[in-house]
């Protein structure tokens, strides 16, 4: 029996779909690309230093929470505890980012500043919106983040029905290390809620290796134990030190991660003495070689059940060019979330837009970047000019019309036809030439699709000077 895909969008992220002995169009992973500086930390009680923070739509607003803490400088600190500030921002378009004065949190005898939470004992702090439909109104909004506890770290859990005041909650597990960003989501597939956590193994060379555990609850207060998630094709013991994961929106049944990988190197060499920073680089190692050493990336992950993941080894996100202020432990480290926001040109198709924050060990403000992708951009099928082919694995449908996600050059195309399970091709659903750009174009046949609804089918690609993002049936 083929696989059932019903009316869901489907991407080209991993080889659920793909038939791998007729293919030939290349797989290739994208990245993002930088953008503006949408906001500066330049508030006294912002620090110096900002790692972890959040974004979601709410409604008419998108919503960013993001933690506050002192880097190194020649004072070694800039602030003295509590030193944790968990902020928060607001916009209605992704692009300029607004501060309120909340009233709720007092720094140096004023409480006109943006801060939700001050605490001298968080290491993290993740927001999500409850989705649960027995969710009560009064905990619409849970955050979770790592607390001291009296012989190890702890995860706990905040609640609020604002989304700006949080109370405690209760402690979600202790089996863990939870040194990062920890993060939580209800999945409306599976009805349970789904938490991923920091915790460590020992490596094959009996080092400490960070790694992601997942645990799952039906209620958000009795916890399943932690458990490793594991990955194909990609090493185990890379540093993982976020792990981003979340349902992806236009396509819930999919998970995506975008983990930062943390590299460090057993020695100085001579391409740290030409790579940028150098000499405040060595200045860093002066309090831990590490920060002087490591160098961090974003990388792309993607998951259909949750527990195995299909990890690319390639960045998503690189450092990037050469700069004063790039290069450093601390760069690819996305917020948690994206954002569905308006093109960049006039009226082009939406875009994903990612958060990531810069400048961090510079002793100054740090900026936040953001970036953007094509929607359902993670990873695309294509060829060259000369041409390519992507075949599917028999599946049945439920829908009426194909829409694709596609891109061609001016002289590029693509074509779509589909095979019987025998391998026939039926003639009357041939789309011929396709050209364009965009990511939700309706394929025409001559025949209504709904004649073959419910029976398996092959669909088969070809690509000349193309890619292909995603397809759904509706």
């Amino acid at each position: 029996m083929g696989l059932n895909i019903g009316n869901r969008r489907e991407l080209f992220v991993d080889l659920y779909l793909i038939d791998k002995e007729r293919t030939t169009a290349r797989e290739w992973l994208h990245s993002p690309v930088r953008r503006e500086c949408v906001m500066t930390n330049n508030a006294a009680w912002e620090a110096n230093g900002w790692v972890y923070y959040t974004v979601f739509e709410d409604g008419d607003i998108f919503r960013m929470y993001y933690i506050c803490f002192p880097m190194y400088n020649e004072e070694r600190t800039a602030h003295k505890p509590p030193f944790f500030h968990i902020c928060y921002a607001e916009s209605k378009e992704g692009i300029c980012w607004h501060k309120p004065n909340l009233g709720i949190c007092e720094i140096n005898g004023s409480t006109d500043n943006n801060v939700v939470v001050i605490t001298n004992s968080m290491d993290a702090f993740h927001v999500f919106i409850d989705k649960n439909p027995d969710c009560s109104p009064q905990e619409k909004y849970k955050g979770i983040y790592t607390k001291s506890g009296k012989r190890k770290k702890e995860l706990w859990c905040m609640t609020s029905h604002d989304g700006i005041h949080f109370k405690e909650g209760w402690m979600i597990t202790d089996k863990g290390a939870f040194d990062s960003y920890n993060s939580v989501f209800w999945d409306e597939n599976k009805n349970v809620y789904v938490c991923y956590a920091r915790d460590v193994h020992d490596g094959a060379d009996g080092k400490r290796v960070r790694d992601v555990r997942v645990l799952e609850s039906k209620d958000f207060k009795n916890w399943s134990e932690p458990k490793p998630i594991s990955y194909i094709d990609s090493p185990y013991d890379f540093q993982m030190y976020t792990n981003g994961i979340q349902p992806y929106f236009r396509a819930p049944h999919i998970y995506v991660g975008f983990p930062t990988r943390y590299t460090e190197r057993a020695e100085w060499t001579a391409n740290y003495d030409r790579l940028c920073g150098a000499e405040h680089r060595r200045w860093r190692m002066k309090f831990n070689r590490r920060f002087g050493l490591a160098v961090t990336d974003g990388l792309f992950m993607c998951s259909r059940d949750g527990s195995n993941f299909r990890r690319f080894n390639e960045a998503f996100v690189r450092p990037g060019p050469e700069s004063a202020m790039r290069w450093v432990y601390g760069d690819g480290y996305l917020a948690y979330g994206m954002l569905s926001t308006k093109a960049t040109v006039g009226d082009e198709d939406r875009e994903l837009s990612f958060y990531a924050s810069a400048n961090d060990w510079s002793d100054g403000p740090v900026q936040v970047f953001r970036y953007t992708l094509r929607m359902d951009g993670f990873v695309s099928r294509g060829a060259g000019f000369s041409g390519g082919k992507l075949v599917t694995k028999p599946f049945i449908f439920d829908g009426e019309n194909l829409f694709v996600n596609f891109s061609t050059s001016a002289a590029g195309h693509m074509r779509i036809y589909f095979e019987d399970i025998n391998g026939n091709i039926a003639g009357d659903y041939d789309s011929g030439e396709l050209f364009g750009d965009s990511i939700d174009r309706m394929v025409d046949f001559k025949r209504p699709l709904s004649d073959i609804k419910g029976q398996e089918v092959k669909m088969c690609v070809e690509l000349y000077d193309a890619e292909i993002y995603s397809f759904q049936f509706r």
